[in-house]
């Protein structure tokens, strides 16, 4: 069976040429056309130059620079405005770009799009490592984490990979409060109210390295998580004491998620990360 409606590839650089081109060339073999680059860059045009000569000849590429780094949200944001006007009815594989989608992996979750009419996103399983990461879940009230489904929590897909039915969902994708972390799990709390709005296909069909660019247990990274647990309190409150209890329970566990970091890493950057991703959370409040 061959994928006759027009999917389109979607992935963000980050001074990164390397990855997005590795990126790009395992969506091309899957006949994933067009691919969107947008580029975040912020280095005069550096990383997206080295991308464009090498896809010179190829025009089923194209990269959009943006004049500065507007996140990982706002980045896919507006590349969706963009393939949404140039090409209307494509559906849009999102993609991060230190991922490779493995061989048959659009066809099958297409077909779980088209198994399933009210299927918003199919999103896949990811080879993560050593690890097989498939539907994420989140525990509102505690800020937790899991991979594997848990009473209380709810589910979310990862924002590494999914295929966007365009024509069925709702614009903007991605809450742009957030610059990145977390916007996958406001998504995941949105599609609640859609049921079977998720169809998970239960099989690896994408290859994850990870934090690539923003580097786990660097304060970047570290500050972004810190803010993101904080901007999901607000977003996921049903109402103003609600959000006092979230935030006051975040201000329990954050603390106590920083020291178990550092003992992993050896290092006092998650205590630090805890006031500088305060500060970019409290901006938005």
């Amino acid at each position: 069976m061959l994928v006759k409606q027009t999917v389109a590839g979607l992935l963000l650089n980050f001074r990164d040429a390397e990855r997005s081109i590795a990126c790009t060339q395992s969506l091309l073999i899957q006949q994933v056309v067009p691919v969107l680059i947008w580029d975040n860059s912020e280095d005069g045009g550096e990383s997206a130059k080295e991308i464009s000569d090498y896809f010179k000849d190829d025009d089923r590429v194209s990269i959009i620079v943006s004049d500065s780094n507007l996140g990982f949200a706002a980045g896919v944001n507006r590349g969706i405005d963009h393939l949404r006007k140039v090409y209307p009815d494509a559906r849009v594989l999102l993609i991060n770009n230190d991922a490779k989608l493995l061989h048959g992996g659009l066809l099958k979750l297409t077909n779980a799009l088209e198994r399933n009419s009210n299927a918003r996103i199919a999103c896949p399983n990811i080879r993560h490592g050593e690890q097989i990461l498939g539907i994420g879940y989140y525990q509102k009230f505690l800020g937790l984490l899991s991979w594997r489904r848990r009473r209380s929590y709810f589910s979310y897909p990862s924002g590494c990979c999914f295929l966007i039915a365009a024509e069925r969902i709702a614009y903007p994708l991605f809450d742009e409060d957030f610059f990145m972390y977390g916007e996958d799990c406001e998504l995941g709390w949105r599609l609640l109210q859609y049921p079977g709005s998720v169809a998970h296909v239960n099989e690896v069909l994408v290859v994850h390295e990870g934090a690539a660019s923003s580097r786990i247990g660097s304060l970047f990274y570290e500050s972004h998580i810190v803010a993101a647990h904080l901007i999901l309190a607000r977003k996921l409150a049903g109402n103003t004491p609600e959000w006092w209890l979230l935030l006051l329970l975040r201000m329990l566990i954050l603390p106590l998620r920083a020291l178990v970091r550092v003992y992993r890493f050896h290092s006092l950057v998650p205590l630090r990360a805890l006031w500088r991703g305060a500060k970019i959370a409290m901006k938005l409040t």
